[in-house]
């Protein structure tokens, strides 16, 4: 319990405070060497009765092919929308931890406070926070947008939803969620997909999530999903097509399974996994099927599982950026690895200070720079030619996703304030977004 106590805080702090130094960078993995090569069919295996064979394959069954990188001058093969909410005012709220029974019970505790702070918390006695926009979602002629009313190393108690038409400029607030009592927490930014919104509920005292849906046309609240996570911690992400999907953790926060969500029957439904024959090391959804970067227990270097393949690969840490039953893209530090199994060729592009996420849409990857207190452009590229678009100069771009055909990301702004401690200065920033993105591939 108090484990899953201390994460929860810790991803609290990792929202609330930012320090002034550069992460350190991760040391880059060696370079494949060139490879030997099947010979190429340029299909997919089939079986008699049209299923895709499963293969189990290594980085020695692919030709390796380093690939350079190359900026042309004409416009990119991309469209690039934004809003600005920079101007907009969504009111203040007192957050519950800043109630006047809550301050001194909630700052003195282990909430996720450095331990050498000595600071007057009473001073935030009903004290009301502003709210910032933190998601935003375009769904018919208006734009959707979430906001967080945030304090200092606070968790999540509030976030309003409202509803903004560009046009008019009127800005409203259509729905509001507050924590009853300090147990409850907003575990993540609520999220769109399909004329919905989600968000998830946990219960630091009885160790239960719930996930919630909020209709944007009939504003109908449903539960959707309950578990007692005592047993099975979860987190709600989106997948590919931007519909929800949970991934379920033992209590050393290792990777159990995943559930993905049947639109028509609003349910979640269970990716029968079975064993993938070591840790999980990252996975995510595309199409619906779930794709693994798992350690063998003989090995650190990974494999890439999915219902369709078994690629051993040679390098030890990655994130997936995309996969189908013809392809796959791991992001591994300052690589980016791309496997064409129709070609049977793997690419690699030095993609060093380009970006710290990656995603995939339309035949193209997208990366941009996370917390970086400059501009930073976030680059389109065809990662089989190594050519880059420069298509946004953006700073504190804080994420960046792919789903139904678009990518999004936001640029954001850190509000911050100082205060005066016995113990020195104290520093804390409030994330607000700034201008919401929208690219299609043409």
């Amino acid at each position: 319990m108090n484990k899953m106590i201390s994460i929860i805080a810790a991803a609290a702090l990792a929202l609330s405070c930012f320090s002034c130094s550069d992460d350190k960078k991760k040391k880059e993995e060696p370079k494949p060497t060139d490879t030997a090569v099947n010979e190429d069919t340029g299909d997919t295996p089939i079986n008699s009765d049209n299923t895709t064979v499963y293969r189990i394959l290594s980085e020695d069954d692919f030709k390796t092919i380093e690939v350079s990188l190359s900026y042309p001058d004409r416009e990119p093969p991309v469209e690039v929308s934004y809003v600005d909410l920079s101007g907009l005012d969504f009111g203040s709220k007192v957050p519950i931890c800043n109630k006047a029974e809550n301050v001194e019970s909630y700052y003195s505790n282990d909430n996720g406070i450095p331990d050498d702070l000595e600071y007057d918390w009473s001073l935030c006695k009903d004290r009301a926070e502003k709210g910032a926009a933190r998601n935003c979602y375009t769904y018919g002629s208006k734009c959707y947008i979430v906001v967080e009313y945030r304090a200092a190393f606070a968790r999540s108690f509030d976030f309003s939803l409202f509803q903004y038409d560009e046009s008019s400029g009127k800005n409203e607030e259509i729905y509001s969620w507050s924590s009853k009592n300090i147990d409850e927490v907003l575990m993540d930014i609520p999220f769109f997909a399909n004329g919905k919104m989600f968000y998830s509920i946990y219960n630091t005292n009885d160790m239960t999530s719930k996930i919630y849906s909020y209709d944007l046309n009939s504003g109908d609240i449903k539960s959707v999903y309950e578990i007692g996570s005592f047993d099975s911690p979860i987190m709600v992400r989106h997948d590919d097509n931007g519909y929800p999907m949970i991934i379920m953790y033992d209590m050393d926060f290792k990777v159990t399974g995943t559930l993905h969500y049947e639109a028509d029957s609003e349910r979640f439904i269970s990716n029968k996994t079975g064993d993938l024959g070591g840790e999980v090391f990252s996975n995510d959804v595309f199409n619906g099927v779930p794709f693994y970067l798992v350690a063998p227990e003989d090995t650190q270097k990974l494999d890439m599982v999915s219902d369709y393949y078994r690629v051993s690969l040679s390098y030890i840490g990655g994130d997936i950026v995309y996969g189908d039953d013809k392809m796959f893209i791991v992001k591994n530090f300052t690589l980016l690895h791309m496997y064409d199994l129709e070609k049977m060729e793997h690419y690699i592009l030095d993609i060093e200070d380009m970006g710290d996420k990656a995603v995939y849409s339309g035949g193209f990857v997208f990366l941009c720079s996370i917390y970086r207190d400059y501009e930073s452009p976030v680059y389109c590229i065809k990662p089989d030619m190594g050519i880059v678009y420069p298509i946004a100069d953006v700073s504190e771009c804080t994420d960046i996703s792919s789903y139904g055909g678009k990518v999004l990301f936001n640029n954001m702004k850190i509000e911050t304030e100082d205060k005066e401690l016995e113990s020195g200065g104290l520093f804390y920033g409030s994330v607000k977004m700034e201008k919401a993105y929208t690219v299609t591939v043409k």
